[in-house]
């Protein structure tokens, strides 16, 4: 039967922590939780309450850098990975529950894919779409750079399961208010820029040696201004397009959030290297 670890990476937020381990008891065989920098809310205790293991690292202004750590420091191979603010369906918490009583997923099996509905800060307002949130995953057959906005890249295709992983942040999930409006996603934007100048060998990795960016950033990297373009005029209506066939009402501060997000880093890059050179 397939042990689990539930890794969860944090910057302070108890509350929303104590509820996700509350509706996520028994989908787990071991709890580890990472905090990004000084632990400031008590983080610690709530952990230790839950028999977990809590483990506090430098700041570092996003949990991706944390996750090669965090990956390495699991007990178990099949990591389930959530995120404070999230918390499993009960369709989802029971097929968790199941999961661990069944014999071990096939050797080519990467991991299982989630849809993760987008919310408006009240109520969540797809309920097909995204379709591709990799919640549950075999360590040594992903890989990542970790850098913010960079997931665990499966080696096999993931099980796509029609299970949903609620996502209830504090407000909107997407938006031009959640890209322009927060501090946290200048900083995310500003730390991607910084780091496309330089080489994936530059941060923390698990399972991945390429001397390349994955391809979706090596094109930031050699075409900015092209790739901004091309995500603000393409991205926006391909994701439309997938919100209906998906069965979703095409919302356009959904559908274009990542488009428009993308060519900030573009051009945020851009502007990066003009001022190096100059």
């Amino acid at each position: 039967m397939p042990k689990v670890s539930l890794i969860v990476c944090v910057f302070g937020d108890r509350d929303p922590l104590a509820g996700l381990l509350e509706r996520s008891a028994d989908c787990y065989d071991e709890l580890l939780v990472v905090h990004d920098g000084p632990d400031f809310e008590d983080v610690r205790s709530l952990v230790t309450q839950h028999h977990g293991r809590f483990i506090e690292r430098p700041r570092a202004f996003s949990q991706e850098p944390h996750l090669p750590f965090a990956f390495s420091e699991a007990s178990h191979n099949w990591i389930l990975r959530f995120d404070s603010d999230e918390f499993p369906s009960a369709e989802l918490k029971n097929w968790l529950i199941e999961f661990r009583t069944k014999c071990e997923p096939a050797d080519d099996s990467s991991g299982y894919y989630c849809t993760w509905p987008a919310w408006n800060g009240r109520r969540a307002i797809t309920n097909h779409w995204p379709s591709k949130r990799l919640f549950l995953f075999h360590r040594n057959r992903v890989r990542l750079i970790g850098l913010c906005e960079n997931g665990p890249q499966p080696d096999t295709s993931p099980q796509r399961l029609n299970l949903i992983l609620c996502h209830q942040p504090s407000g909107r999930s997407h938006g031009l208010r959640n890209i322009f409006g927060k501090q946290r996603t200048h900083q995310a934007r500003v730390n991607l820029a910084r780091a496309l100048l330089g080489s994936p060998h530059d941060h923390p990795r698990w399972r991945y040696e390429g001397d390349e960016w994955l391809a979706g950033w090596q094109q930031v990297k050699e075409h900015p201004i092209l790739t901004a373009l091309s995500r603000l005029l393409i991205w926006p209506p391909r994701q439309a397009l997938a919100m209906l066939v998906a069965g979703d009402l095409p919302r356009p501060s959904v559908f274009s959030h990542a488009g428009i997000f993308h060519a900030t880093i573009c051009f945020e890059l851009w502007k990066q290297r003009h001022k190096a050179r100059s």
